[in-house]
């Protein structure tokens, strides 16, 4: 359900581009499935996001950091950094239908310490074995706390 939702997403947002547009943080506030994405508007170059199913109490966390080192099937793990906060999360590394490279997809309950790394300092950094990519969070920063409302079903 999780990687048809993050699919749809993806295409959704993937249009042919003439020349590369920068990254930047895209926020959706749908009640029943809110999600916060840093890549390219209009593009199916999304680098992380966070969505979830408030109803289920679901939450997917996915990067798509360029590796060389991960391959699809079986479980991968990431380091988020932001600040002095840091967390390692494991998920499914799969094939990325955009690029067909692989991403890693966590699946879980809301997770609280995701909120907090999004508030915590001016970028967050994304190492996965064979990559790394640091983000600025400035133009996530409007949006965490709405997101961590409606993940945790809060009015």
């Amino acid at each position: 359900m999780h990687r048809f939702a993050i699919g749809c997403v993806l295409a959704l947002v993937a249009t042919p581009l003439a020349a590369e547009q920068a990254r930047e943080w895209v926020f959706d506030d749908n009640p029943e499935m809110p999600i916060l994405q840093y890549g390219a508007p209009e593009s199916d170059d999304i680098l992380f996001a966070v969505t979830c199913e408030p109803k289920a109490k679901k939450m997917t966390v996915v990067e798509s950091v360029v590796s060389k080192k991960m391959s699809p099937g079986g479980t991968a793990t990431f380091k988020l950094s932001a600040g002095t906060s840091n967390l390692d999360l494991t998920g499914d590394a799969v094939t990325s239908e955009s690029d067909g490279g692989v991403s890693i997809e966590v699946n879980g309950a809301p997770n609280p310490r995701v909120f907090a790394l999004l508030k915590a300092g001016p970028s967050l950094t994304i190492d996965v074995p064979g990559g790394k990519e640091t983000i600025p969070l400035a133009g996530a920063a409007p949006h965490v706390a709405n997101l961590e409302k409606l993940c945790f079903g809060r009015k």
